[in-house]
C-alpha cells in the first residue's frame, strides 16, 4: 500500500540526489528509505531509478511519477494547512537564492518575515541561478531568486523585482578603459576576476569582450563575490559585477569603474515559482513581503 511518506521519501531523494542523503534529511536508516522506493516500484509495477554505482537517475517512469507525486504533497500540504488558515500561519519555506541577492538584498525581507511568522520553518541555500530554476522546475524549493536576463517559461509564474546595472571595476590605479578604440583586438595583462562561467553578468562581459575582439590574459575564478572585490580592490585583476554589489566601495574609493564604449547589458532580480506549485499562506506572505521591498530597489 502506497503511503504519503512514501512520495516524500521520493521527493526527497530526487532532491538529494542520492538514498544516504535522503535517509539523512528525513532521519531514517537508509533500509529504510530503499524499503519506501521499492514500495513505490512494486506497487507501480516498474523501477524509479536507474542506478549507477552511487549516482542514480530517474528512469521514464520516475519522471512521470515525478509530477503526480509534487500534486499529491501539495494536495496533502493544503490538508495539513487547512485548519490552520485562520490561525498563525506555519508550515515550511523552501527557497534559493544567488549570493548576490542574498548578502545584498534579502536580509530585510527574511527579517520582517521571521518577526511576523516566526512558525514557519524557513530554508534559504545559495547557489547559480541556473541551478536555482532547476530546483523549481523540479519542486525541490518553493521559491527561488534569480538574477539573469528576464525569463520566458510557460512552466513558472515570474514577478521582475527591479532591472540591475552591469558594470566593470578594477582598482582605483588601474588605467585601463574599454572606451579607447586602441584596446580593440588586442590581449591585454589584465585578468578577468569572475564567477562562474554560467554566471549571467559574466556571460555578458565576455560577449562584450568577444565583439570588441579584447582578450584578457587570464581567467581566475572564485564562488563568493567578497573574494571577487578583495581580488580587484588588491589590483589582482578586473571584474563585471552588478552595481549594487560595489556601491559602497565605489562610493568609499576602493574600487572604480572601467569605463565601456556602450552600457552593459542589465540583469533582472526576479521572484519564481512553478505555475502548478499551490501559494500556502506562508508562501502568499513570503511573496507579498518581498514584493513590497522590491519597489525599493
Amino acid at each position: 500500500m502506497m503511503e504519503i511518506r512514501h512520495f516524500i521519501t521520493f521527493q526527497k531523494v530526487i532532491e538529494c540526489g542520492s538514498f544516504t542523503l535522503a535517509a539523512e534529511h528525513l532521519g531514517y536508516t537508509q533500509s529504510t528509505v530503499t524499503s519506501h522506493i521499492q514500495t513505490l516500484e512494486e506497487h507501480i509495477g516498474a523501477p524509479l531509478f536507474d542506478r549507477m554505482g552511487r549516482r542514480i537517475r530517474l528512469t521514464d517512469i520516475g519522471s512521470k511519477l515525478l509530477h503526480y507525486s509534487q500534486e499529491i504533497l501539495q494536495t496533502y500540504e493544503k490538508i495539513e494547512t487547512v485548519a490552520s488558515e485562520e490561525k498563525e500561519i506555519q508550515g515550511e519555506l523552501r527557497i534559493v537564492a544567488p549570493e548576490s541577492l542574498t548578502v545584498y538584498r534579502l536580509e530585510p525581507i527574511l527579517s520582517e518575515y521571521r518577526k511576523k511568522y516566526p512558525l514557519v520553518n524557513i530554508s534559504l541555500s545559495n547557489a547559480t541561478c541556473s541551478d536555482n530554476k532547476k530546483a523549481i522546475l523540479n519542486g525541490s524549493a518553493d521559491i527561488a531568486f534569480v538574477i539573469m536576463q528576464k525569463i520566458q517559461d510557460t512552466e513558472l509564474i515570474v514577478h521582475s523585482l527591479s532591472e540591475e546595472p552591469v558594470i566593470v571595476v578594477a582598482n582605483p590605479d588601474n588605467a585601463l578603459s574599454f572606451s579607447d578604440s586602441s584596446y580593440e583586438n588586442q590581449k591585454i595583462r589584465d585578468c578577468l576576476i569572475a564567477n562562474e562561467k554560467a554566471c549571467s553578468y559574466r556571460v555578458i562581459f565576455e560577449d562584450y569582450l568577444r565583439k570588441k575582439g579584447i582578450e584578457l590574459s587570464n581567467t581566475l575564478e572564485l564562488w563568493s563575490i567578497e573574494a571577487i572585490k578583495r581580488c580587484v580592490m588588491s589590483g589582482l585583476g578586473i571584474s563585471c559585477l552588478p552595481l549594487m554589489t560595489v556601491k559602497d566601495e565605489l562610493y568609499e574609493g576602493r574600487l572604480k569603474i572601467i569605463p565601456t564604449d556602450v552600457n552593459l547589458e542589465s540583469i533582472f532580480p526576479q521572484l519564481i515559482y512553478h505555475k502548478n506549485k499551490w501559494t500556502s499562506p506562508a508562501l502568499s506572505r513570503f511573496i507579498d513581503i518581498t514584493l513590497k521591498y522590491s519597489k525599493e530597489w
